[in-house]
């Protein structure tokens, strides 16, 4: 086992459709830029210089031969380079620093560029390290090395010489079969290198990919600062909340706003995130649902698109049923900009931001845009309290870094005592008590609390409110509930039914499908949780199945929301505790003993309620910090980029675990993608790319523990054997249903 040096007298490639060399210098000039607006720190001529090297050298192993002999037959190397760039890196640092390996594998900086040159083509962790060494540890041959990158490396002026290299690979490979501490990068990681680990694991990555694209990256030039918005774009007369946003000309702290539903909170938040002269502003939003929608409904009117862009982990799917013509890289730079969070202004999800805190799968790459950026946590209270308790620990660790405004109908006691002392409330507690006491736009009748819609006294009433004109929702706590109420009303009523669980691609034009009906009264709604935050819409009257008292709050702000109508609108409250999925029966019952004792005089009574509710229920959510405290440690006490987790199998959104799978019903279609997709050559990347966005256009979200009798998998994918019907959804229970 050992290193052999011989000519190639071929042209080194970096893949087979590009040169070694060009490869190289591209990826160095586009990386050294990208850390020199991203790293705060001074740079030294000899900085730079072991920057660029670090950035260069990244690619140098793919110059043993069998590597290159596989690019050139357009097969699959038999091995990895990362480890071989890693000791050409090393090999150059020994003649350029004048210093000995081992004095050199414990400078914490150059740790750092070695193991991001290592996990550059995958997810950094300790098990990749000691896979990709493995390979060489394990090798009964001798590993051949071109000749030709010496004169490469030497017209970069970067040289080595070949002793050097020979006697730098010999003491790795006695160091890593040896397991002399040394050698290993994961395990020496620490929390403290974090941030400098993620911004050059970006730079290097980033410049690979748009190097290999053969287009110039766009990360060097776009910042949220430069955004410019109308002046109509805050209405200070509005509001005294308007106002102060309006009138301030910079934002150093982090703000708490509580502030009633349909308040205009995204220019609130937008506004304020413009004036921390942030590099990027990420808003965050609870419901993937409406994400699409306030990008195209709210935010595009006034920024230009540029600066602006939406990802939720279906951008890919969502963006390919659009059917838009346009070159394939420009399909793979919107890609990037979006799923990174490069353009200065993202819309996006708290789930993102967190996996970026956890290093999940490549999340570094998303994380080193978080820094110097402006978060806008929208309606936080409506995410599971793990996440937000996570996220608490997070901000905590990272508040040096980001402004965060949190803007919320009313933020629980429990959490805001953990962040109480890095935000301020720029309103006393008595005039955001004025601010609700304003609004009278709803009340909540309890009537037939404890009845089931099915009731015959219940159905009287229902059927005299539909005759009315009027645009009425009925809002379920289950899909399968909704669908049977919406499958039993008459055809002859104008109706529609949303809620989750259609297949991407009938999902896609839901929202603005519905926001069409409603413009056309009258029209009854039938829909579950999926409503409620964030869905600029607004309802007549709405009947409400007992649910958390939060989420009833949530549901209120679709009716009236405009203050449409002078008199308050009702809501009625119907169903009870028993029937309490998929919440927890204390939380039903909790809510319905407010509910029976609620006097309203105005908005107010239900922001005191609120709080009174998130007061009782505080120790039901013991264990959900309790988890949040064990994962965020676990981040925190080992090598930050060091846990192995897959994103599909780390639960945040969800209380319940939900798998993604295909009707049986377009089993067909499915297999005609997969043989396309099999049909492609590995060089057919971004084509082999969007085949699988189209698969995943199929899927819908289900609870796994509900439907686990009715998966088949086949070739990785998991049907599901139920029946499908693009106006219902997903159907829960075949034999239970027949089509209308």
């Amino acid at each position: 086992m050992g290193v052999n040096i011989q000519s190639y007298n071929k042209k080194l490639l970096a893949r087979p459709e590009q040169n070694l060399e060009d490869h190289l210098k591209e990826v160095s000039e586009y990386g050294i830029s990208y850390l020199k607006e991203n790293l705060k720190e001074e740079f030294t001529e000899e900085k730079e210089k072991i920057y660029k090297a670090g950035l260069f050298f990244h690619d140098v192993g793919k110059s043993e031969i069998s590597i290159q002999n596989a690019y050139y037959n357009k097969k699959k190397p038999p091995i990895f380079h990362t480890h071989l760039s890693v000791i050409f890196f090393y090999s150059w640092l020994i003649d350029f620093l004048k210093k000995d390996l081992y004095e050199l594998l414990n400078d914490k900086k150059l740790k750092v560029i070695s193991f991001c040159i290592l996990s550059h083509h995958g997810p950094p962790h300790r098990k990749l390290e000691y896979n990709i060494f493995s390979q060489i540890l394990n090798k009964d041959k001798k590993i051949s090395i071109a000749k030709e990158v010496f004169g490469i490396l030497k017209s970069f002026d970067f040289c080595v010489t070949e002793k050097t290299f020979i006697d730098t690979y010999n003491k790795f490979i006695k160091g890593y079969g040896e397991n002399i501490y040394e050698f290993h990068f994961a395990t020496a990681l620490t929390p403290d290198l974090r941030k400098s680990f993620s911004i050059f694991y970006n730079a290097l990555v980033k410049s690979d990919w748009y190097s290999a694209m053969g287009i110039p990256p766009t990360f060097q030039v776009k910042s949220a600062t430069k955004v410019s918005l109308p002046s109509d774009f805050l209405e200070p007369e509005r509001s005294e909340v308007h106002k102060y946003i309006h009138e301030r000309q910079e934002f150093k702290e982090n703000i708490l706003l509580e502030l009633p539903t349909g308040f205009g909170k995204t220019f609130l938040g937008l506004g304020y995130a413009l004036k921390t002269k942030r590099k990027r502003i990420i808003y965050t939003l609870p419901v993937t649902t409406i994400i699409e929608d306030v990008y195209e409904n709210s935010l595009k009117k006034y920024i230009n698109e540029k600066y602006l862009e939406w990802y939720t982990s279906r951008y890919l799917v969502l963006k390919s049923l659009k059917k838009k013509e346009k070159k394939e890289e420009l399909e793979q730079t919107e890609y990037l900009e979006a799923k990174y969070f490069e353009k200065p202004i993202i819309i996006t999800t708290l789930d993102q931001l967190l996996l970026a805190f956890l290093g999940v799968d490549r999340y570094p790459l998303k994380e080193a845009s978080i820094y110097d950026s402006c978060i806008i946590l929208d309606e936080p209270q409506l995410y599971s309290p793990l996440m937000l308790f996570l996220f608490s620990k997070f901000f905590e660790s990272y508040r040096e870094d980001f402004n965060i405004i949190i803007m919320t109908a009313t933020f629980p006691d429990f959490l805001k005592n953990k962040i109480k002392q890095f935000f301020i409330e720029p309103f006393k507690i008595s005039s955001v008590e004025k601010i609700f006491a304003k609004y009278n736009r709803v009340k909540f009748n309890v009537s037939y609390l404890g009845c089931s819609i099915q009731s015959k006294e219940f159905q009287k009433i229902i059927s005299k409110l539909i005759s009315g004109n009027k645009k009425i929702a009925f809002i379920f706590n289950t899909v399968e509930k909704a669908q049977n109420f919406y499958r039993n009303l008459s055809k002859h009523v104008p109706k529609y039914l949303f809620h989750a669980r259609y297949i991407y691609r009938d999902r896609v034009n839901k929202l603005s499908e519905l926001k069409e009906k409603l413009s056309k009264a009258p029209i009854i709604v039938v829909s579950t949780q999926a409503i409620e935050a964030g869905v600029n819409i607004s309802f007549d009257l709405m009947f409400r199945e007992l649910a958390p008292f939060d989420s009833l709050i949530q549901s209120a702000g679709r009716v009236n929301r405009f203050n449409e109508h002078p008199n308050p609108c009702p809501i009625y409250i119907f169903g009870n505790e028993e029937d309490f999925l998929p919440y927890k029966r204390n939380q039903l019952k909790i809510t319905k003993e407010i509910l029976l004792n609620l006097k309203i005089n105005s908005e107010l009574d239900f922001y005191m309620a609120l709080r009174e509710y998130w007061k009782r229920i505080e120790q039901d959510l013991k264990s959900d910090e309790g988890k949040a405290e064990k994962l965020f440690n676990a981040v925190t006490k080992i090598s930050p980029f060091s846990i192995d987790l897959d994103e599909g199998k780390v639960n945040l959104r969800d209380t319940y675990f939900k798998v993604s799978v295909i009707p049986i019903k377009f089993y067909d279609e499915i297999k005609k993608l997969l043989e396309k997709y099999a049909s492609l050559s590995r060089e057919n990347y971004w084509e082999k790319k969007k085949i699988l966005a189209e698969i995943e256009s199929y899927m819908v979200e289900v609870p796994f523990w509900s439907f686990k009798d009715f998966l088949d998998t086949e070739e990785g994918i998991q049907f599901i054997n139920l029946k499908y019907d693009s106006d219902l959804g997903l159907l829960a229970q075949e034999e239970n249903f027949s089509f209308i």
